[in-house]
């Protein structure tokens, strides 16, 4: 018998809706992220949440995971430690996530860390770069750099690069990401000079502080024995509040921030006082250093209208972690194997997962963590720095080092910070 036209067009509807109606019922991939889109912690979260929710709809787009729609919650953790821990047993006990990620710093992720950990579920900390988080226990990741790397090779770029052989440093001393940080990179300055007197002066500063008058002018009366004054602002406010104060009292050496500083903010408020400022950084959105990393650009651009910046970049690579990661546990074990997995058993397939993938391709870097029985510090990955300076008004890619480049000064970094 032969069909006429419209009867064919009517059948494969008909299939379309039967195919649609199968893929509705296959269950949804549950996961979740604590995003922080208010206080402190919100201009960061903000930015996490939207390369997240990209990934997402991405992957939807393209039918989810093997078929099963993707499901994704993000919950407000307001910068607020009570909030974060509620929000993390919330996603855990009553949401039921597979994984979740999420906190913008890593005192945010000592309240929802143990949390997940508890519950044997993966949490991957944003962009939070301390590298003594996954300390936390098995199930905690890091999808971004540890900052044993990113002062190793910050300290690099400023000696060889950019030729500086004496500095100041100014930190935060209430922010573990500041302080950590800030030793890293002076180690690191020292080895790469060998001048153990490199670090001229050291000031810090507190959370929440508008005023940097003291510090400043004491950097001030020695600014003709530095080449550059070196910060480490654990968010994007900070920085160019004290670089207008240090510009206005008449520090006139050049600025060198760390990744807290990658945000639009710092030249929208810095203006004049931070042009001409370096700073090190996980992601820059005029220049891809992968595949992964241009069609990443080309995606969020349109979806956004304007391009990613460091921490858009980390919220969806923290997402294409969990969901690549299932990805190849389905692939592997069968629809139907993982249709009869429990909650726990996929959970902990996702974190063995994640422990021995040889490298994850779908992030804008390639991703893989270290054997967790030998690695100084478990479940950081090794990625590029990025580094960028701001030229006429804009954030503008420099160069990258990739981890070879300055692997071999670690030994005796960490070593003199006393952590080996």
């Amino acid at each position: 018998m032969r069909l006429g036209k419209w009867a064919v067009v009517g059948v494969l509807l008909l299939w379309g809706m039967w195919g649609m109606a199968l893929a509705q019922e296959k269950e949804p991939i549950v996961v979740g992220s604590i995003w922080d889109l208010v206080g402190f912690g919100g201009e960061i979260g903000q930015a996490c949440f939207r390369g997240a929710q990209l990934a997402v709809d991405l992957a939807n787009a393209k039918g989810g995971i093997f078929g099963h729609p993707i499901q994704y919650i993000n919950i407000d953790g307001q910068s607020q430690l009570d909030v974060i821990a509620s929000a993390a047993k919330r996603l855990c006990e009553e949401i039921k996530v597979l994984a979740a990620c999420g906190s913008e710093d890593d005192s945010l992720t000592s309240a929802s860390g143990p949390v997940f950990q508890a519950h044997k579920t993966v949490f991957l900390t944003g962009p939070a770069t301390t590298p003594t988080q996954p300390r936390i226990g098995e199930y905690i990741f890091m999808p971004a750099y540890g900052d044993h790397f990113q002062g190793t090779a910050a300290a690099k770029f400023c000696v060889e690069t950019l030729g500086w052989k004496k500095v100041a440093v100014l930190y935060d001393a209430a922010s573990a990401y500041s302080t950590y940080l800030s030793k890293a990179f002076m180690e690191a300055f020292k080895y790469y000079t060998g001048d153990p007197e490199a670090i001229v002066a050291v000031e810090s500063y507190m959370t929440g502080d508008l005023v940097f008058t003291a510090q400043l002018t004491r950097i001030k009366a020695i600014q003709h024995k530095i080449d550059a004054l070196v910060t480490f602002p654990p968010e994007p406010q900070d920085a160019p509040v004290y670089s207008k104060q240090a510009r206005s009292l008449g520090i006139t050496v050049p600025l060198f921030f760390t990744d807290g500083a990658d945000d639009i903010s710092l030249v929208e408020i810095g203006g004049d006082a931070v042009e001409g400022a370096y700073l090190s950084t996980q992601f820059a959105g005029d220049f891809a250093i992968t595949e992964a990393a241009a069609k990443f650009i080309e995606d969020y651009e349109e979806a956004y209208g304007v391009k990613p910046g460091c921490f858009e970049a980390v919220g969806y690579d923290s997402m294409r972690l969990i969901l690549e990661s299932i990805e190849h546990i389905i692939s592997m074990v069968g629809d139907d194997v993982w249709n009869k997995m429990t909650l726990q058993e996929k959970r902990t397939a996702i974190r063995n997962t994640l422990q021995e993938w040889p490298v994850f391709t779908t992030t804008t870097v390639p991703i893989s963590y270290p054997d967790p029985e030998t690695a100084i510090y478990p479940r950081c990955p090794e990625k590029p720095v990025i580094f960028k300076t701001v030229k006429n008004g804009k954030l503008v890619y420099v160069a990258h080092m990739w981890p070879e480049e300055f692997k071999d000064a670690l030994p005796a970094v960490l070593k003199a910070m006393g952590e080996i």
